[in-house]
């Protein structure tokens, strides 16, 4: 399946389409890039550095079919206080009422050994509000299965999903696993710590059981387990 994005897009999305790329689907960077033919493409759209049009970027896949996948975020929604929560949200809404078939992902925080987010609780940075902050952290490894599995047909290709780990735990306890492995620090707030104060537990069974992922235990591979 070849998969063609509007603009270069930022984290999250992009890296996860790195992966699909390290997985043998084909990837372009601009519907400019495509070469001759009428295959089918799925359209991936999410936020970034660069503003696109999704109109223009239609057009320029000229007479193939296509479909979409939205790589949003957990907290997505029109009454969010984050302005990125909001544009993505409006992004969302666009795509939907184009009529093409669709697919939203509302990706939790990423985690995972190498993972930005990762690196930097890792190195045990402060957080707001002594880390209270209930989330839903998901293996970076599932949201890339997940993906796999919606482009080849073993997922489906409707509605949206909270792509979230089944259990919550409060930001501290996350920094405080993090901090007991080995790796790198640096990294970054992936998501920015404005979008993660605005999240809500998630629900993760409807992306569970669709896409038939059992959600990886943070003590699965942080080798630590939650209290």
């Amino acid at each position: 399946m070849i998969v063609v994005q509007p603009a270069p897009l930022g984290a999250p999305a992009g890296r996860l389409l790195g992966a699909l790329a390290a997985h043998g689907h084909t990837v372009y960077a601009r519907p400019e890039m495509l070469p001759a033919g009428e295959e089918p493409v799925t359209l991936a759209v999410s936020d970034g550095r660069f503003v696109f049009d999704f109109v223009s970027a239609v057009r320029a896949l000229g007479s193939r079919s296509f479909r979409v996948l939205v790589l949003s975020r957990l907290g997505a929604h029109p009454d969010a206080r984050c302005p990125s929560l909001q544009r993505l949200w409006r992004l969302e809404e666009h795509v939907r009422a184009g009529g093409a078939p669709t697919l939203t992902l509302r990706v939790a925080p990423l985690v995972g050994a190498d993972t930005p987010l990762w690196r930097k609780l890792r190195s045990r940075p402060s957080l707001p509000h002594g880390g209270r902050k209930l989330v839903n952290p998901v293996a970076e490894s599932d949201a890339v299965e997940t993906l796999l599995r919606a482009i080849d047909g073993r997922g489906p290709w409707r509605g949206w999903y909270e792509v979230a780990g089944a259990e919550a735990v409060t930001l501290a306890e996350l920094r405080d696993l993090a901090s007991g492995t080995t790796g790198p620090n640096g990294g970054a707030w992936e998501p920015p710590l404005e979008e993660i104060v605005e999240h809500r537990l998630a629900e993760s069974e409807p992306w569970a059981t669709d896409f038939g992922i059992t959600p990886t235990r943070l003590a699965g591979w942080a080798g630590a387990s939650v209290a």
